[in-house]
């Protein structure tokens, strides 16, 4: 049995400038009983220290060390391995996603098994982000998919989505580049017949900080899970 209604799992690199205000904004809006799982990659990342101060304000947060590989695939996968809540929300430490919309996302999946996809690229939703690779790859990949295979939202490959936890009984994820896990949840769900909702969310890059994400790197990695469903879809 689920020990808590909400695990929240949050990767976290170097991420001092901007984790107080994340950890902080996730309790204000939540108010139903819910653990934050904190997964980081190294014993130096900058994060830890006031991970460790916060932990006193809020007994719920958890600090966990990603043994799974290293990167946010990795991460995300040993925070789904710890969660032991009904529901399984991916949230990132930078502040880009949009908070407010989690009581709304939370609504959705009452009495459902599925997959919770906020959309910068549906109708109503945006990414307030210049014209670049990372602004046309996410969003013409999305277009495609949904194109090819019918797959319910237009951003598969965003990270902020909210899952039943039922969905992981059933997967065996494999990523272990980038963010690509996201991509290997949805379109397995996707394939396994689970409910899959879009709604638009706006979606804002970061102000504090830097990311280690290289995009162009990890194309392969998300190319492969992109072909999977593109696949078993039609054959």
């Amino acid at each position: 049995m689920p020990l808590c209604q909400l695990s929240i799992v949050i990767p976290v690199f170097n991420e001092e400038e901007n984790i107080t205000s994340t950890i902080q904004t996730l309790n204000h809006v939540i108010s139903i009983n819910h653990e934050i799982i904190c997964v980081y990659d190294f014993d130096g990342d900058t994060t830890l220290p006031i991970l460790h101060k916060l932990m006193k304000q809020f007994p719920q947060l958890q600090i966990i060390k990603n043994e799974v590989a290293m990167g946010p695939s990795g991460a995300i996968r040993a925070g789904i391995h710890q969660s032991t809540g009904k529901q399984i929300l991916i949230v990132m430490a930078d502040g880009c996603d949009d908070f407010q919309q989690i009581p709304k996302l939370l609504s959705l999946v009452q009495g459902i098994d599925g997959v919770v996809c906020p959309s910068r690229y549906c109708s109503g939703g945006r990414q307030l982000l210049a014209p670049s690779l990372k602004f046309f790859l996410p969003k013409s990949a999305g277009f495609l998919l949904k194109l090819f295979t019918g797959i319910p939202t237009s951003d598969p490959t965003n990270s902020f989505k909210l899952y039943s936890a039922k969905i992981f009984d059933e997967l065996e994820l494999q990523s272990t580049v980038s963010f690509s896990v996201t991509l290997e949840i949805v379109t397995k769900a996707f394939l396994l017949g689970y409910q899959i909702i879009e709604v638009p969310t706006t979606w804002k890059n970061r102000t504090k900080g830097e990311s280690n994400n290289n995009l162009i790197s990890s194309i392969p990695a998300y190319l492969k899970w992109f072909l999977l469903c593109i696949i078993k879809k039609i054959f």
